[in-house]
């Protein structure tokens, strides 16, 4: 009997051996379960949804117009990749109900009056005036979510035309960070001028830049009567075809890192003029509508002289938030809004006021206030001293 007790003791330790083994084994490949800590951004995202989620902007009709583009031979959709059955999301899956876009509503600037002339890149002259005019065209590529799971909000550590600090090349759109196989939808109406991969037909400095993208000419134009397109960069997956029709808020693909991508993300842009040309980027934080309770903050930013600032970092302060930094544009490839002619710009920004500082290997250089007006873009000019 002593023998036996023994037996079944040893059995039962070895039992206990084999399920601690392969408890550890499970929880070693498992996922993990809690998330990580909120970053500012995303504690603005909840800030904004818990002030006001549901108001939205008074809008007109999106002006008509007739797409201009001809594929090529060459811009045709990868065979690799088949139209989805179920291209156009399903209206349970997205939190809120598209409306018509704002036209451009000119108002007096906040701080400073625009009176150059900017010539893009792209060749096109803009004739600037004295007035800030808005043009909030797009909605977010995503929709809003109460859980904070998919991010509508820009990463602001690799902004429009900055260098990540010095880490990047300058940087032509803006990334919205979400998982693998998250649906990507268009931003507005309009028709697909490319969807595919890049190998072939070059959209960025190289081949294989983007890899999986989809280019879309929206139905309005910007001043001088020139197409606007967004591009939407490192897919995953692309469900739809060159030359097809697609709606607001219509699914046109999933987030992948195609490309030269570092992790999971869609790389978004606005182009104007010619849809292949890398150089005809324009910053989408001045096309993205905001968030109810938020605006945007831009201007620009020269020495006592007059002489533009290239690459400056910039941060915006107000009592109780982390600070906010950006850059001003990294070079003249950068190209100002043919709106406004800023030289840097942040999205985002809870409505109120807020301190400007600058500072250049820690001196100071600027101290400033500026009030973020609700739904609006407010402008700010910085002059060194």
């Amino acid at each position: 009997m002593g023998n036996r007790n023994l037996w079944v003791c040893v059995s039962l330790i070895g039992v206990a051996i084999v399920l601690s083994a392969c408890a550890g084994t499970a929880q070693s490949t498992a996922a993990p379960t809690l998330s990580p800590s909120s970053t500012p951004d995303e504690l603005s995202t909840l800030i904004a949804m818990q002030q006001a989620a549901t108001r939205v902007p008074t809008a007109t009709s999106w002006p008509t117009r007739t797409p201009t583009f001809t594929p090529s031979a060459t811009a045709t959709a990868s065979p690799t990749f088949t139209p989805s059955a179920t291209s156009t999301l399903s209206p349970t899956s997205v939190l809120f109900v598209p409306t018509a876009i704002p036209t451009n509503t000119p108002r007096p600037t906040q701080a400073a009056l625009q009176s150059m002339v900017t010539t893009p890149a792209s060749g096109a002259n803009f004739e600037q005036t004295r007035e800030i005019q808005d043009h909030y065209w797009f909605v977010r590529p995503f929709p809003r979510d109460p859980t904070n799971t998919i991010h509508d909000f820009a990463s602001r550590s690799y902004s429009y035309g900055t260098t990540g600090g010095g880490q990047f090349a300058p940087h032509h759109g803006i990334d919205l960070q979400n998982q693998k196989g998250t649906p990507i939808l268009a931003v507005a109406p309009g028709w697909v001028v490319y969807a595919g991969d890049d190998s072939q037909v070059m959209f960025g400095p190289e081949n294989n830049f983007y890899g999986n993208l989809v280019v879309i000419e929206h139905d309005v134009v910007a001043s001088g009567g020139q197409p606007v397109y967004t591009l939407y960069g490192h897919m995953w997956r692309v469900d739809v075809q060159t030359g097809q029709r697609v709606e607001q808020l219509q699914k046109i693909g999933e987030v992948g890192s195609t490309g030269i991508a570092l992790g999971s993300h869609l790389h978004l842009e606005v182009r104007i003029g010619n849809p292949y040309d890398y150089d005809s980027t324009y910053n989408p934080d001045l096309w993205l509508r905001p968030w109810p309770m938020y605006g945007t903050l831009a201007g620009r930013i020269t020495d006592s002289h007059g002489r533009r600032m290239y690459d400056v970092p910039i941060t915006i302060q107000r009592p109780g938030d982390p600070d906010r930094q950006t850059y001003s544009y990294a070079d003249d490839t950068m190209n100002p809004d043919p709106y406004y002619g800023e030289y840097y710009a942040y999205g985002d920004l809870p409505a109120g006021d807020y301190q400007v500082i600058v500072r250049i290997h820690g001196v100071l250089r600027y101290k400033g206030n500026v009030t973020v007006e609700d739904g609006k873009t407010s402008w700010l000019d910085i002059v060194l001293n």
